[in-house]
């Protein structure tokens, strides 16, 4: 049983990690597509390739685990909250 709880969890882990990596990429591509006058701008201003890329590797992050985090806060509270419901039966 605890073999297949394992499997369920790494392909749920799995997954929520592709799909993040799929909105990071998209939303990278789609920024530098959109918004290459600020890269240019950056490198016309002194900045080197990698701090002209910075922003746009910042908005690809956030727009990639927001969500996750979101839904990783919901999980852990629940899980607190049952660990302590469980506890506070165990000992009265």
């Amino acid at each position: 049983m605890s073999v297949f709880l394992s499997i369920i969890i790494l392909a749920i882990v799995a997954w929520k990690g592709y799909y993040a990596w799929k909105r990071g990429i998209a939303t990278y591509r789609r920024d530098c597509r959109e918004h290459d006058s600020l890269r240019e701008y950056l490198l016309g201003n002194g900045a080197s390739p990698r701090q002209a890329r910075q922003p746009f590797v910042v908005h690809a992050l956030q727009r990639a685990f927001r969500p996750l985090l979101a839904q990783w806060r919901l999980l852990v509270v629940l899980a607190v909250l049952i660990v302590l419901l469980v506890i506070s039966l165990s000992v009265g």
